[in-house]
């Protein structure tokens, strides 16, 4: 007997302390193995599954928790009171639900398992604690409050593991058994550390009063054999059922899928866009798809055989069937291109293919092949063929160089017009830089051009139209006119040009430019001839007119009113021809320009524009102007004259300015208005001005090139301008 109120210490079996982490163990994995089946099943399958895996995964969290008690020996009888450790099994139960039911849905937030492993880890806690209470004996248990709040954190902590492991092995795939076992490992050691937990917060102390055994039952040896051969049976025949179950459920599967796909096979060889044809051995044939049947008009039993023979085309049948012959006996693949006829008569070009099934002893047991209409990518070779063959002949015949090169500048390629043009046989110029037909002064140029496209890709030089020079096998260097485009393959640059020898137009640009200087020459020579005999002849004898009317007004008596009159009209008439014959002339030319030279004759003519016209301009000459060369104080002249014209019959501008300008080795010279300025649509889009209105400006070009100067014209809706430089003669 036990002394009242002395604490009783007991010992365990640690043979039942092991058994029961192997309980904790099997059962977890059973509860792993039936998630995968919650989890497939539907309506009431899901249901039975989750009902069947809640009672295995009860049961065994509770075999674990009543072994490991029963490990547990104190120095007094033991009973337990059976509806509650009923109860304690109904709690297990409950909360294994939880946990399958939270773990096998689609989707698991942190929520979701959060609250499943406080609901499981406060029913597994709930049923250790109720299962203690169902202990009877001759003494008082007592209980640590941090050891009670440490157990139940593990059956929590324990829970949301559970509830982790069953969510990842929801989905049954291969290879996730020996994962299953160790997350089983992991469970069944959690489960334990709860229930040891909380054996450790409870101490007895001997008590006086008899315990009330009215409804205690006494475990044995037997007994704790019975529980755990009945948990294991329970959890065996839940795996072993869900096993049965997946292998049934994948044969199935495998069934539908066989069904479905023979289906889907044959919708699929009717559907793709090809003749489908297979034979036995032999090569004849006995199975065709619709998409031939329907190409041929033609049904299964016509073609059976060799009756698939009557759609080739008279001119291909020999060769076909002496091909197809081949392949059958030596047994080689078959591929030929052959026309077949439609059911409207029609030919079209097919690829036909052919290959054997061999079995495993190498013996073709059946022929399978392909028929592909080709006819719209035969007529598209045939047109590339015919498109290669005139550019072909325009590349042979083109009197300009065709040259295509790399994008390291070495040549791929010329025509024979390229040999011609520069005297090297294309033998000799395939495989070398382009640069060898260029003079030395363009080399680096060429090169350092190349190089700056290809890293930028920025034209830094206009390839389209660009005059350069080239270089003949016999040093000569001459005029070329240069185009090249360019084309990307295999990820490098291709550039393919054009290059003309322009020897021949230059000579004739030359010659119209000397015969342009000319004419304007004799224009100039003409007007100072019909300006001189203007002034000196015409003008004189207008003087002697007008002389001669004053005269006969003055003898004339004052009687005479009439005639007076009339003879007065004459007289003012003759006086206005003088001075518009004077105007004339100095117009066509003014003989100040050769007296006092450019300055005074601008300004002379500005003065008399200015009269004329109405308009007012404004002359803006440097200090010490100095004479120019006859030549260039001429053309100037009439830049000015042929700009202050334009202004009056164009712009609209009431005002004009004249601004000349000498520095050092360079003369300017602006002529410039506030009118509205040439049409928008007269102008290009690089803001050059489309030099095609007329004589006068073309004239003034030819005049200013002559003299080696440059022209520029700027027009906007704010005015134009006019602007001359040329070399001074200093």
């Amino acid at each position: 007997m036990v002394s009242s109120g002395v604490v009783i210490t007991g010992s365990y079996n640690y043979g039942l302390v092991a058994l029961s982490v192997l309980l904790g163990m099997s059962a977890s994995y059973a509860a792993f193995d039936l998630g995968g089946r919650i989890n497939a099943g539907r309506g009431w399958v899901r249901s039975g599954w989750l009902v069947g895996g809640a009672t295995a995964l009860g049961v065994g969290i509770w075999s674990t928790h009543f072994t490991g008690m029963l490990a547990f020996n104190l120095p007094v009888p033991v009973g337990y009171d059976w509806p509650t450790v009923f109860l304690s099994l109904l709690a297990a139960i409950l909360a294994s639900a939880v946990v399958l039911f939270v773990a096998t849905r689609k989707k698991m937030g942190r929520m979701e398992a959060l609250a499943g492993s406080v609901i499981m880890g406060a029913g597994i806690a709930g049923m250790h604690f109720i299962g203690m209470a169902a202990m009877r004996l001759p003494a008082t248990c007592h209980y640590s409050l941090p050891l009670v709040g440490l157990a139940v954190v593990i059956a929590i902590l324990a829970s949301l593991a559970a509830l982790l492991f069953s969510f990842d092995f929801r989905e049954e795939t291969k290879g996730t058994t020996w994962a299953k076992v160790a997350s089983a490992a992991v469970m069944g050691v959690a489960i334990s550390a709860l229930h040891y937990t909380g054996m450790a917060s409870a101490s007895f102390k001997a008590s006086a009063m008899p315990p009330d055994l009215s409804h205690t039952i006494n475990i044995s040896s037997i007994g704790i054999t019975g529980i755990v051969i009945g948990t294991l049976i329970v959890q065996g025949a839940a795996v072993l059922t869900s096993s049965v179950d997946r292998r049934l459920a994948a044969q199935t599967f495998l069934q539908r899928l066989s069904d479905q796909h023979k289906q889907q096979s044959r919708a699929l060889i009717d559907a793709i866009p090809q003749q489908i044809w297979s034979g036995p051995a032999d090569g004849s044939l006995d199975f065709c798809n619709e998409r031939w049947r329907s190409y041929m008009g033609l049904g299964l039993e016509e073609l059976q055989g060799e009756g698939w023979q009557s759609m080739l085309h008279p001119d291909d049948r020999e060769q076909v069937l002496r091909a197809w012959h081949e392949s059958v006996t030596n047994g080689t693949p078959y591929e030929q291109q052959e026309r077949h006829r439609r059911a409207d008569g029609q030919y079209r070009w097919f690829l036909a293919r052919g290959m054997p099934l061999r079995d495993a002893d190498g013996r073709i047991v059946r022929w399978y092949g392909t028929n592909t209409d080709i006819e719209d990518l035969k007529r598209a070779e045939d047109a590339r063929r015919q498109i290669e063959e005139q550019h072909r002949i325009v590349v042979e015949t083109a009197t300009e160089a065709v040259v295509s090169i790399d994008q390291d500048s070495q040549v791929l390629f010329v025509n024979p017009a390229t040999t011609r043009i520069f005297g090297y046989e294309s033998a000799e110029l395939i495989g070398q830089s382009l640069t060898m037909v260029m003079p030395e002064f363009l080399r680096k140029l060429h090169a350092a051009g190349l190089q700056r496209y290809l890293t930028t890709g920025q034209r830094h030089i206009n390839w389209q139209g660009t005059e350069l020079f080239g270089l003949r096998k016999n040093g000569e260097e001459f005029p070329v006119d240069v185009s090249f485009g360019e084309v990307r393959k295999e990820g490098r640059s291709i550039f393919t040009g054009f290059i003309r020898d322009i020897t021949e137009r230059k000579r004739f640009e030359e010659e119209l430019r000397r015969l342009s200087g000319q004419l304007l020459r004799l224009q100039d020579e003409e007007r100072r001839r019909i300006a001189r005999d203007l002034h000196d002849s015409t003008g004189q004898d207008l003087v002697a007119l007008a002389t001669t009317l004053s005269q006969l007004h003055a003898s004339i008596p004052s009687s005479g009113r009439k005639l007076r009159k009339i003879t007065s009209q004459c007289q003012a008439l003759a006086d206005r021809c003088v001075r518009e014959v004077r105007t004339l002339s100095y117009v066509l030319h003014p003989p100040m320009l050769d007296e006092a030279g450019l300055e005074d004759a601008l300004r002379h003519y500005a003065a008399g524009f200015g009269e004329r016209t109405g308009i007012e301009v404004e002359l803006e000459i440097s200090p010490r102007f100095g004479r120019m060369t006859p030549e260039a104080e001429l053309a100037l002249f009439r830049v000015v004259q042929e700009s202050l014209t334009n202004i009056q019959r164009h712009s609209g501008s009431l005002q004009a300015k004249i601004r000349m300008n000498r520095a050092p080795r360079k003369i300017t010279l602006e002529v410039s208005d506030k009118g509205s300025g040439i049409p928008r649509n007269l102008r290009r889009r690089d803001r050059e001005l489309r030099f095609s209105l007329g004589v006068g400006i073309p004239s003034m070009h030819e005049r200013v090139r002559l003299i080696a100067g440059s022209l520029d014209i700027e027009s906007s809706n704010s005015g134009t301008t006019v602007r001359v430089t040329v070399p001074a003669d200093d």
